[in-house]
């Protein structure tokens, strides 16, 4: 079968040749690559001519399998081997896609619009009624970039097979007719500056004073009841960070982690989460042992607050309200709500199973943006360090994908 050539004007999709086995190598050679793929490992030449004068063409002859080199000009004006992508069969009117790109054209948008031009043409022109995307689980870039042209993702447990075992995984579908842009927001994390404290995007650095942070005696008190999980350590506290950054791609919650200004030292964590629910949103906060009774937590709060009211064409949430809750026995985080701003609202009664087998009431605390002026400290204001949220699902030109 002959292999069509689709362009769009920076990148085109064409048959596989010689002269990119070089590209197929480096490509092939890249730690990423290898950490998300079954390429084979070691990858040599002889690999790469295999997987170009055979494997694709194969695939091409057998109308299974219909796999793409991807070309683009780099910063010189040169027209060079970019990555690949591919449909492959798996069944009537279904494939599945994947991509992959060459570590010089990464962070350009290159490979998001390889895979615009090569489901148009799967739709289009080899009649498909579904595409299926899949990746283990913990590869955002792949994830990332599923998502800006449009499919639904979930998660399946130990769903994927790589390199002899199952693995977790995430996979998604993208139907006929559904367009290519994304279904929710997926949240920028912006990095926040103020006088004493930092708030940027969690990171497995921070699983040390994460796991001090979850084994504290009196946070264990208040969250987790007289039976509640082991002491946190580096493992759950990886779950913990997983889960949240699985909360920010879902359009459900921005989380930061709280250090102080030259970013060394953990001193808490602070969110908000329920971002789904008619442009309100829940606060949330811990702070490490040692931060306590210093003003910290308070001030990160703060921060938090204005980014959730700043307009969200201005780099903010654009919120309505902001609500919290805590237990009534715990008045340390009761009196920094009301220090920030929010108001006593209501509470639930014999909602909180503490750590002494009791059961307290939880108290609601609330603010709404009309009234942030007087909630949030705006000494903040000149603080924040811009940042501009990823594009919510009525946005046709997302920004911010990294590619892999």
């Amino acid at each position: 079968m002959r292999v069509p050539t689709l362009t769009d004007g920076v990148v085109t999709l064409r048959a596989h040749r010689d002269d990119d086995l070089e590209g197929v190598l480096a490509q092939c050679r890249d730690p990423e690559m290898q950490r998300w793929t079954t390429v084979p490992v070691p990858y040599s030449l002889e690999d790469a001519k295999t997987f170009v004068r055979h494997v694709v063409p194969g695939g091409w002859e057998t109308d299974r399998a219909w796999e793409y080199a991807v070309s683009a000009r780099d910063d010189d004006g040169v027209e060079r081997f970019a990555g690949g992508v591919g449909l492959t069969r798996r069944g009537d009117g279904r494939a599945e896609v994947g991509y992959g790109t060459s570590p010089w054209a990464r962070r350009r948008g290159l490979t998001e619009r390889a895979v615009r031009l090569l489901l148009a043409w799967g739709f289009e022109e080899r009649g498909l009624e579904v595409v299926d995307w899949v990746a283990a689980r913990g590869n955002w870039a792949s994830r990332r970039l599923a998502w800006r042209v449009g499919f639904a993702v979930g998660q399946e447990r130990d769903w994927m097979q790589q390199r002899g075992a199952l693995v977790p995984a995430w996979f998604g579908t993208l139907a006929r007719g559904e367009e290519l842009r994304p279904r929710h927001p997926w949240y920028d994390v912006p990095v926040l500056h103020g006088e004493r404290v930092r708030l940027r995007a969690l990171e497995d650095r921070d699983l040390p004073g994460i796991a001090e942070t979850q084994s504290d005696a009196t946070l264990r008190h208040f969250s987790e009841g007289p039976r509640g999980r082991p002491p946190t350590t580096d493992e759950r506290g990886h779950d913990f960070v997983e889960g949240r950054r699985e909360m920010v791609a879902r359009g459900e919650a921005v989380h930061w982690t709280v250090t102080d200004p030259d970013d060394t030292t953990y001193l808490g964590h602070v969110q908000l989460a329920s971002l789904q629910h008619r442009r309100q949103g829940e606060l949330g906060f811990m702070a490490h042992p040692e931060a306590r009774g210093r003003g910290l937590t308070t001030e990160a709060v703060r921060l938090a607050l204005r980014h959730a009211f700043v307009p969200w064409d201005d780099g903010g949430l654009g919120l309505h309200r902001v609500q919290a809750w805590a237990a009534a026995d715990n008045t340390a985080s009761r009196r920094l709500l009301r220090t920030v701003g929010l108001t006593e609202g209501g509470r639930a009664r014999r909602e909180v199973l503490l750590g002494d087998d009791r059961w307290d009431d939880e108290v609601l605390y609330d603010v709404l943006a009309d009234e942030s002026a007087a909630a949030v400290d705006r000494r903040w204001s000149s603080t924040e360090t811009p940042s501009t949220p990823s594009p919510s699902a009525e946005s046709t030109t997302p920004t911010h994908a990294v590619e892999e």
